[in-house]
């Protein structure tokens, strides 16, 4: 849009036509129909459209299985964490691919920007992934109101863990899960340190542990925005380009 200064001169633009003022001077030029762009940078912007098309699937192929309330920031919180795992790479002609690599980006991924993981939340389990692929997830005790932190109104709370592998490279990637573990919390009643162990298969291109935590009331009178949050607390690559 063209403005007209209080020297009655224009700047900005109209249409097709640009209005520049330099060193006191006015100039016109045609706005430029094309951009140029290196290849690298090309290839930048594609990407991005790739990602944010297949993350579209990547989340949808998790949420078919798993329940995550469907926060608006969920979507975009995730789309630039996957974005993140991304790895280039160039042949010998100078063509630049991009695959989806490490996971660990994803995790602590943000799904409810009011209610954060982080701040709903002070335990923190120890992973161990044997050479056999055993993995065992050390949980500690988990008391609702302290471990746990309640929301407005709030007096029970459902804590889900859940394994699964993926392979977002595909073009229609499928969440498979391994093992899931649910709590139901009351308040003032703890539940016991245990060990959840599974086995993750060789072939598993990513394997991820995702947890949720959803929030009820008896008068069903909790804010929105804290009924639910959760993220990304393990990711790993396991099998090999």
């Amino acid at each position: 849009m063209a403005r007209l200064n209080k020297n009655g001169i224009l700047s900005g633009a109209l249409g097709k036509i640009v209005f520049v003022n330099r060193a006191g001077e006015a100039h016109v030029r045609l706005r430029s129909g094309s951009s140029n762009q290196s290849k690298n940078s090309e290839a930048s912007a594609k990407g991005f459209g790739v990602n944010s098309s297949q993350d579209s699937l990547v989340r949808h192929a998790i949420t078919e299985k798993l329940y995550i309330r469907n926060y608006q920031c969920f979507a975009v919180n995730h789309r630039t964490r996957l974005r993140l795992t991304i790895q280039e790479s160039k042949d010998q002609e100078g063509n630049i691919f991009q695959r989806y690599h490490n996971p660990q980006a994803l995790v602590g991924t943000v799904f409810n920007n009011q209610w954060q993981w982080e701040r709903a939340t002070s335990f923190y389990p120890e992973y161990n992934l044997a050479q056999d692929h055993t993995m065992t997830v050390a949980l500690p005790e988990i008391n609702l109101g302290k471990q746990i932190k309640l929301p407005k109104n709030s007096t029970h709370a459902t804590l889900n863990f859940h394994a699964f592998t993926i392979d977002p490279n595909m073009g229609n990637p499928v969440a498979e899960i391994l093992s899931s573990i649910t709590f139901n919390l009351e308040k003032n009643k703890n539940i016991p340190a245990q060990d959840w162990v599974f086995s993750i298969p060789n072939n598993a291109y990513w394997a991820i542990i995702i947890a949720t935590i959803s929030y009820t009331s008896h008068k069903n009178n909790i804010p929105e925005e804290h009924k639910h949050t959760g993220t990304y607390l393990w990711a790993k690559k396991i099998a090999k380009d």
